[in-house]
């Protein structure tokens, strides 16, 4: 039987009954008066949750219903709250007492308090029940009628990255792109060599981001340096810079911190670093001109056809940016009749013709209705894709539930009525998990694992028997994302979802929907909170600048049960002012440097926090002693901290599953004891031999990051000693899907380390990510590994068939292999090798020893070569066969001229270019030249 859950429209009620019925049955000593109360409670709260559920299925609740359903869901949670402080307070007394002789004796002289715990208990449960009592009679006193709503049979796509790719194929874009890269590049347009900007405008949905990203993909090769930026609502014009500096190739100099630049040293560094350069910037999502003003400035004019697209929603905005070339400014359009058509059948059935007949006539009805907007069709083929039959009226009733605002003119409210559509039609459970996306700002990357953590600690997640929560959330994940009610960001080379973003305008639909049930308030000026009428159930602050924190005291937050904040100031409601927190995530962006602590020490009551994420970078985090309290703790990270002292009681959290930690941290001993976790990162080498060898206790790991740094020679046998015994351990761990071992150099004694793991790890029989520096060569163990679909190794040298024990790995689809030495034979890719491989990076000194046979990596579409220009005239070349990559469509060359002359840079690029230029398949090419050096291993060769 699946465990009840909290959720948006019920509140805490499916939660608080399974409690109420624990209660009565546990071996808690409640008063006779007090039993009675809960039996009560729990049969009017099980009515009460009977009649939530059929309301919430329905499209448009009366105002009398939705004022009772508010009510009894704020209900629900107060005396959730209650009944969770009564276990705690409970539970708190007699955990703490000894066992044996002692024990008897303290719980003896304990009867006295916890009799009046329970006389407390007593009274409140008396309190409540008349607050029920109060709820019903008002419901029978203004006959609230009990509607029943039409049934649920929404089921999931199993498309789920599939539909995403099918919405992604561009339906329409074809003109507007080829009409803006003739505009980018036209030669009759005045000074086209100077730098020229272009906007593309347009209200939300229409497909201006898409349309901004095929072109910078089409353009990709074709300038030094480009970068791709988004901008928003509310800018942090400073990230922006960073971001652009990090996306066209800037390293700053050695220790410094680029988040501690004001704006000024920004723009003056961007400005000096592309002026001799031809360059393409992507700014997406501008709303003010004021915006726009500052990040101009950080952009060089010089006469290298530089080129700078930008889109926004506001026409006066996009004028402004085009000022010198009015021109340039493209307004989006609808899509035609034939391209809405083309969109919507590809998505339902593949093709347009693939349509039954029958269908012909209210497919057309609703496309009228969507206006020709790509996100009105996405969402809405989406929600009919996912029911499992093709009845005209479940097409008919989709019809007839849009509305007719699309007709008139495209609007905000148009736009809302058609994702609230598709939001309606939800299962509970993901009506929840949708809302929930509404703590984030706008524009914000989500990472998929710490919103199934987050998702799992609120308690949302039904928990069916001998099934893993987390699997479950990330179900849920992937069907919001088969929905297309959120969009993937990063995917992992096994085609897993790792991040998402809310589209904004389905954001702006989660935030009314969040206001609507009382479910998030999101506060972005602190004046605002003295302002809330309703108690706060969930707070999200994004705040920048000073903030008046007196203000911060005269609210009431201990109801409150999440807590996450965003943007550049340091402030943080007082802790103590909290009871119920389940979620704290802290993440301060850069702003001005402040020696302010992060004071945390008031976690400690925290007894029902189960998530805790804190990135605070350039700021000290001040963690308490003592967190031993937190036994509900299931996920602690911490980031930015690099001095960071953890407390020494960490180590008993029992239910603590992921810690991740920054490197150099030193752990306390008893790592043996956190046999609960799964993911262990950064794990310092540096920790004590007894840690290390407390590794082998913890049997659930799946997920691992290693960390060496150097050890000089006094301590060279200590640190021999510890990688002895990491590999012991490790090798006892069967559970491992990920292990990534790191280091940022390559000492001899972590080479003889890794090396006896020459046939040690074959209990790694789930493994799935392997990253390792340093092999002496690739260990013959990996071929075992079937599982293994990410690998990325350092080696020293590569001798005869080695690379051959990697090409019959099944699942293999990324690999990454940097070769320090010059290898020992050439390297032959032979046919039928690697199988299913999708993207190869090989860096080597002499890519010449390289080769390809005829139906080698036959799946390949990436190619990177990473290799010296120098002594390209005595070892140079470039690999043969790469004619025989049938599947390639992508060549990355990234040519080292350290130490090389300037014929032999110029020989290395001219080779690549030609390859890639004479490939069948005309790859893109993306080839460049850095000043970098491969280390080859031979310490006399020539510099030249």
């Amino acid at each position: 039987m699946e465990a009840a859950v909290v959720s948006a429209s019920h509140g805490a009620l499916g939660s608080l009954i399974g409690k109420l019925g624990d209660l009565i049955t546990s071996e808690y000593k409640l008063l006779k008066e007090a039993k009675g109360q809960i039996m009560f409670l729990k049969a009017e709260l099980e009515s009460m949750h009977a009649f939530l559920k059929k309301m919430s299925d329905m499209e448009e609740p009366d105002e009398q219903d939705k004022c009772w359903v508010k009510e009894v869901r704020e209900l629900s949670y107060d005396i959730d709250d209650s009944i969770n402080e009564f276990l705690h307070r409970v539970e708190r007394k007699y955990s703490s007492m000894p066992r044996g002789f002692k024990g008897f004796m303290d719980r003896s002289m304990s009867l006295l308090t916890t009799m009046n715990i329970r006389h407390q208990i007593a009274k409140e449960l008396e309190g409540l029940r008349s607050r029920v009592m109060e709820v019903n009679e008002r419901r029978m006193r203004y006959k609230v009628d009990e509607t029943v709503s039409k049934p649920n049979n929404t089921v999931v796509d199993s498309r789920v990255l599939a539909l995403h790719a099918e919405s992604a194929s561009l339906v329409g874009i074809e003109e507007p792109r080829d009409q803006l890269i003739k505009l980018m590049d036209e030669e009759s347009v005045p000074a086209s060599h100077q730098l020229k900007v272009l906007s593309i405008v347009g209200f939300g949905g229409l497909g201006k981001t898409t349309l901004a990203n095929e072109i910078y993909r089409k353009q990709e090769g074709l300038f030094l340096c480009q970068a791709f930026v988004s901008v928003s609502q509310k800018p942090n014009i400073r990230k922006v810079l960073r971001t652009i500096l990090s996306q066209v190739g800037f390293k700053p100099p050695m220790n410094t911190n680029m988040e501690m630049w004001e704006e000024s040293e920004l723009i003056r560094t961007l400005q000096n670093f592309l002026l001799d350069k031809r360059y393409l910037i992507v700014i997406d999502d501008i709303w003010e001109a004021p915006a726009w003003d500052i990040i101009r400035c950080a952009l060089p004019e010089n006469i290298n056809g530089s080129r700078v697209l930008i889109t926004t929603r506001i026409e006066t905005v996009a004028r402004a940016c085009c000022a010198k070339n009015i021109e340039c400014v493209y307004k989006m359009k609808a899509l035609s009749d034939q391209d809405s058509r083309s969109l919507f059948f590809k998505r339902m059935f593949g093709a347009e013709e693939a349509c039954p007949p029958y269908l012909m006539e209210v497919s057309a009805q609703i496309l009228k209705k969507c206006g020709g907007l790509p996100l009105a069709i996405i969402t809405t083929s989406s929600l009919i894709a996912s029911q499992p039959s093709k009845l005209k009226e479940h097409w008919e009733h989709v019809r007839d539930s849009l509305g007719s605002s699309f007709e008139v003119s495209p609007s905000l409210d148009g736009m809302r009525q058609i994702l609230n559509l598709s939001y309606i039609n939800l299962p509970h459970y993901l009506k929840t998990c949708m809302l929930y996306l509404g703590i984030y700002p706008e524009d914000y990357t989500i990472n998929k694992n710490d919103l199934v953590r987050q998702w799992i600690s609120e308690g949302f997640i039904c928990e069916a028997r001998g099934t893993d929560p987390e699997d479950i959330a990330k179900s849920y994940f992937n069907e919001l994302i088969n929905k297309s009610l959120i969009q993937p960001v990063d995917t992992d080379y096994n085609g897993e979802v790792m991040s998402c973003r809310v589209h904004d305008m389905m954001l702006d639909l989660i935030l009314h929907k969040s206001r609507e049930d009382n479910f998030i308030t999101v506060i972005d000026d602190i004046q605002d909170l003295t302002r809330q009428h309703n108690k706060i159930r969930r707070l999200s602050l994004n705040l920048d600048g000073a903030i008046d924190e007196t203000v911060g005291r005269s609210f009431q937050l201990s109801q409150t049960r999440m807590l996450a904040r965003f943007g550049t100031s340091l402030y943080l409601p007082p802790i103590l002012q909290f009871k119920h927190l389940r979620v704290l995530t802290i993440e301060i962006s850069s702003g001005p440097y402040s020696s302010e602590l992060l004071d945390l020490n008031g976690i400690c009551h925290l007894f029902q926090l189960g998530f805790l994420k804190i990135i605070a970078s350039g700021r000290h985090v001040e963690l308490p002693s003592k967190i031993g309290r937190l036994q509900q703790l299931k996920t602690f990270e911490i980031k930015g901290q690099s001095d960071l002292q953890l407390p020494s009681d960490i180590v008993h959290l029992s239910r603590l599953s992921h810690l991740i930690v920054p490197e150099h941290v030193i752990f306390p001993n008893g790592v043996s004891n956190m046999k609960s976790l799964r993911t262990l990162r950064c794990f310092d080498l540096r920790n004590s031999l007894d840690n290390i060898k407390g590794l082998r206790e913890l049997t659930n790991l799946t997920n691992v990051e290693i960390r060496y740094f150097n050890y000089t020679s006094t301590n060279r046998d200590e640190f021999a000693a510890k990688c002895r015994e990491l590999v012991h351990a490790l090798g006892n761990i069967c559970s491992l899907k990920c292990l990534l071992i790191r280091s940022s150099y390559q000492p001899v004694t972590v080479r003889a380390c890794l090396d006896s793991w020459w046939s040690v790890p074959t209990s790694f029989i789930h493994l799935q990510s392997f990253h390792a520096k340093y092999f002496s060569r690739i260990p013959g163990w990996i071929g075992q590994h079937h599982s293994l679909y990410d690998l990325q190794l350092v080696v020293q040298d590569v001798y005869g068939d080695d690379v051959g024990i990697l090409s019959q790995l099944p699942s293999l689809v990324h690999l990454d292999l940097h070769i320090n030495g010059v290898p020992k034979d050439k390297i032959i890719i032979r046919g039928r090798g690697f199988p299913v491989l999708k993207h190869f990076t090989v860096a080597c000194c002499r890519i010449s020893y390289l080769a390809f046979e005829a139906g080698a990596m036959p799946k390949l579409e990436r190619l990177e070569l990473c290799f010296n220009a120098q002594g390209w005239d005595r070892y140079g070349g470039v690999p043969a066969g790469i004619e025989y990559l049938s599947g390639l469509k992508e060549i990355v060359g990234d040519i080292g001229g350290l130490y090389a002359k300037g014929s032999n840079r110029r020989a290395a690029e001219s080779a690549l270019w030609d390859v890639a230029g004479l490939h069948p398949g005309h790859p893109v090419s993306n080839i460049k030249l850095s000043f970098y050096y491969i280390f080859d291993g031979n310490d006399d060769e020539p510099r030249e």
